[in-house]
């Protein structure tokens, strides 16, 4: 009775998440006219799709900058200005960022009036400290360059509902506390009003973003904000509630979980060629062991987060010929994965009964997938949460 009941529980966890890669409708909290060619989108969660950008204006708010200086939407009025998101401990995307603003903004509009506004995505480990041994890499006019930081709550309000730009924290592939942010540079106007988004790493963008601000040519279109209707907002899918640590931290576990697996399954496999029955049995049951608990953390995973966000699955944001590979190590993961545990537990039940010859034979069928369904697990886990698109 236990065998069917877990297999149907196997699959249906595993097929769910296929099912909405694509079906799931994206999330968000306004009717928006339908997206062309040269809109502009944007990203504003780990699970939800990309929207057109509608940001309009910053709206007030109250901050520090590195000098402790209170930084408000009031002391920024009166000239235009530029925001890009970074955190002091990055070392991939924002030195490129920072670097290319001081090349192509900075230093390439020196006797233009106008401000750069950089913005932690990481405030609880930047203080105005850190902020301000940033700001002194390169030396800048604190009255012109701003490094800006303050209370966590104040910081993501600003960054997700005043220019409606990406900023979360996620789990890193070393399990430590990473952060997903907004790689664009928003130009904001003299009033407060936002009037163009640019991709920070892009010179051609960037030096359009400069064309604009010196005056010699207005916003293109597909920099511009999209104006939002006077419809209604649609309901948000899920409880509107943000999604619990615990819960974002269960994808680098149940990877973790499957990688334990492998390394006992290859460790089961070395014991018995050498003929050592009792190692054998100690690896093999604990890799089994190990894949039910993958199993019940995997079911409430995907049961959070769909009370949480509506969405039961991450959908893969690869494109191009990464795709159909995924999608070809998903689907051969899901089907082979509900093989497992019925192998798993009939080679289990044959080595109790020591009938060998039976255990044997179901073995030499059932480990090959076994392995291929943990090895895997983890290749999926990469290319669904660390994979740049």
């Amino acid at each position: 009775m236990k065998t069917p009941l877990l297999t149907s529980c196997l699959l249906l966890a595993l097929v769910a998440p296929l099912a909405a890669q694509d079906s799931a409708s994206p999330e968000t909290g306004a009717v928006v006219p339908a997206p062309v060619d040269d809109t502009p989108v944007v990203k504003l969660g780990p699970f939800e799709a990309d929207i057109p950008w509608d940001a309009l204006k910053v709206g007030e708010f109250s901050l520090v900058d590195q000098l402790g200086r209170p930084v408000t939407h009031e002391t920024l009025r009166g000239k235009p200005w530029v925001v890009n998101f970074v955190f002091t401990r990055c070392v991939t995307h924002c030195p490129k960022l920072m670097g290319k603003a001081y090349y192509n903004l900075h230093q390439r509009l020196k006797d233009a009036d106008f401000r750069i506004v950089t913005i932690t995505v990481d405030p609880k480990f930047d203080d105005v400290a850190r902020m301000k041994k940033q700001s002194d890499v390169f030396s800048v006019d604190p009255d012109r360059w701003l490094f800006v930081t303050g209370p966590e709550d104040k910081v993501y309000e600003l960054i997700r509902k005043g220019f409606k730009q990406a900023a979360w924290e996620e789990v890193g592939p070393d399990g430590g506390m990473d952060f997903a942010h907004s790689l664009s540079m928003i130009h904001v106007d003299k009033d407060g009003v936002i009037v163009g988004k640019y991709d920070g790493r892009v010179d051609a963008e960037l030096e359009t973003l400069a064309q604009v601000i010196e005056g010699k040519i207005e916003t293109p279109k597909k920099h511009s904000p999209v104006a939002i209707t006077t419809e209604p907002p649609v309901p948000a899918a899920g409880n509107g509630q943000p999604l619990p640590g615990w819960v974002e931290r269960l994808p680098v576990t149940n990877a973790m979980l499957n990688t334990l697996a492998t390394i006992l399954l290859l460790g089961g496999y070395s014991a018995i060629k050498v003929k050592d029955v009792r190692l054998h049995k100690k690896l093999m049951l604990t890799a089994f062991a190990t894949s039910i608990v993958f199993l019940g953390s995997y079911l409430t995973y995907h049961f959070m987060l769909q009370h949480y966000t509506g969405d039961a699955s991450r959908r893969f944001q690869g494109q191009g010929w990464i795709r159909p590979v995924y999608f070809f190590i998903l689907i051969t993961h899901v089907f082979l994965a509900a093989l497992v545990p019925l192998g798993a537990m009939a080679t289990i039940f044959y080595a109790f009964r020591e009938k060998w010859d039976r255990h044997r034979k179901i073995a030499k069928v059932t480990y090959p997938v076994w392995l291929y369904v943990s090895v895997t697990g983890v290749v999926i886990y990469l290319m669904l949460y660390h994979m740049p698109v």
